[in-house]
């Protein structure tokens, strides 16, 4: 009996080294190959850099905190900032008398006025820490995935929002300069995002983007815009890069990914720690988030002290290499386009179902292995898409400033976007959803222009801004056929718009 117990101790530690060395050789062949591709994996090579004592934009936006949820509150019945009355057809804000709120029509531009008046000072003062050019949100690198911190992090949009309030109401009355600079300010606080290398602050930086798209669209259907305004616009506007700070986001948290492993190879402390605050989490969530494989004694006494010795190495290699796919995947969109995910054949979809298989669906073998890599990855082709559509969206406000200015200069619109270049646009501007250039043509009759995207289907429908299929509402201009630039609604239009609307709240 001793010998049976004996060799059967003997056959479990012969089986732990071989599972160990045999992840600890895959997962250091796997990083050799892609350090030699030029990848960064190291942390301290990507960390950002601390900004100065006083010149960090961030502090000042987390100093009005409070304020500016106060002020979000006062302000909750707003007019929209991008209402459609028709595909492709958007309302004008500043001309529109009374809008829905709560199931009743409102109309409340004094009251917005006078709470605009109050907020003066928390403006004055976004105003001025938009000219700031460094945002560090202080957060702790080097801790990483273990105990991440971050900070009020989604509370930087209450800016945004009072800033493009402030436009819309600016814009209503009349106060066109006015409504220029504070255009200006919300779009530089958008860019100045730039360099926080975390998903979830690129995703908040996407948020502040939209409103300062969607109130960049208001502010361009009054007159009154100089050579000099449209061109500052444009700087502030060509600040943001979205997909390379995306992109720079993905290989950030690659590298905390890995760091992560590190650190719980050299601290049991630290690993004890992550294993209690995911049970808490599976416990919050009722087991809906945040479990591990196994729980209670099983997990404390067994499977984990197995994983350390066995596992782990494993368990990072595939944890790294569902980066690696995703990051693979946003080069392959950022440089051919968002259409081209959908034409990368079935080896990418076989592989990307092979990575990302559901910890229920796992055989028990990956489950007892696989302790934190089987969990939830949140980063998908959503996130992709967003980012892609936030550029264009980008590209088509720099291009309609082109337009705006050689208008001006020349007393008519291109005929064809390369006659903006190199005068007012750099290059001829790009369409993130198939990697090709912007669409345009000038509509007839003298009726403006036709500026449009080919959505999100990657197929040019010739700036057709009807619902694609399986959309039953037109909220944004992603939900057409093709992306269109909105023109503006008639009077008669946005009040049928308005009260189309009410209906719906009443419902």
């Amino acid at each position: 009996m001793m010998y049976v117990a004996a060799g059967l101790v003997f056959l479990v530690t012969l089986a732990i080294v071989v599972e160990r060395a045999r992840g600890e050789l895959a997962l250091s062949s796997r990083l050799r190959a892609l350090a030699t591709q030029g990848e960064t994996l190291s942390l301290a090579a990507l960390k950002p850099k601390r900004a100065p004592d006083g010149e960090n934009l961030f502090l000042d936006l987390l100093s009005l905190t409070n304020q500016l949820k106060t002020i979000a509150t006062n302000l909750d019945s707003i007019s929209p900032r991008m209402q459609f009355a028709a595909p492709g057809r958007a309302v004008v804000a500043s001309q529109v008398e009374s809008w829905p709120f709560d199931g009743k029509t409102t109309n409340d531009w004094d009251r917005i006025g006078k709470v605009l008046a109050a907020a003066r000072e928390p403006l004055s003062a976004l105003e001025s820490a938009a000219q700031k050019r460094t945002y560090d949100s202080g957060t702790d690198y080097d801790k990483g995935f273990i105990d991440l911190q971050l900070k009020n992090i989604g509370d930087i949009r209450y800016g945004s929002q009072l800033l493009s309030w402030s436009v819309l109401y600016s814009l209503r009355e009349g106060n066109a300069e006015r409504a220029q600079m504070v255009l200006e300010t919300l779009v530089r606080l958008t860019a100045r995002q730039t360099p926080e290398p975390l998903i979830i602050c690129q995703l908040v930086r996407h948020a502040c983007a939209a409103m300062a798209f969607n109130v960049t669209w208001q502010a361009l259907q009054i007159d009154g815009w100089t050579d000099a305004r449209l061109a500052a616009m444009q700087t502030a506007w060509r600040e943001c890069d979205f997909v390379k700070d995306m992109g720079f986001a993905t290989e950030m948290e690659r590298a905390m990914n890995l760091d992560f492993y590190t650190q719980l190879r050299k601290s049991k402390a630290k690993l004890d720690f992550v294993i209690e605050q995911r049970e808490k989490v599976r416990e919050i969530t009722d087991g809906s988030f945040g479990g591990l494989g196994s729980q209670g004694f099983v997990l404390n006494w067994l499977h984990v002290p197995l994983w350390r010795a066995a596992w782990i190495a494993q368990d990072e290699l595939e944890a790294l290499e569902r980066w690696q796919f995703t990051i693979q995947r946003e080069r392959l969109a950022r440089t051919n386009g968002w259409a081209m995910l959908n034409r990368t054949g079935n080896a990418a979809a076989a592989r990307q179902k092979s990575l990302f298989v559901d910890r229920d669906k796992m055989g028990w073998y990956d489950r007892l292995r696989f302790l934190f890599a089987s969990g939830e990855f949140a980063i998908t082709d959503g996130m992709i898409r967003k980012t892609l559509a936030a550029q264009t969206q980008q590209q088509m406000t720099l291009t309609v400033l082109a337009i705006q200015r050689y208008r001006l200069r020349n007393g008519r619109p291109p005929a064809q976007l390369s006659e903006l270049v190199p005068e007012f646009l750099a290059a001829p501007p790009r369409d993130f959803m198939d990697g090709q250039t912007l669409r345009y043509s000038l509509r007839p009759n003298h009726a403006g222009f036709l500026l449009y995207s080919v959505g999100e289907d990657g197929l040019d429908d010739g700036g057709d801004p009807t619902p694609r299929d399986g959309k039953k509402e037109f909220r944004q201009i992603w939900d057409g056929r093709d992306a269109v630039w909105p023109t503006a609604a008639t009077a008669e239009e946005a009040k049928s718009a308005m009260e189309a609307e009410l209906k719906r709240e009443h419902k």
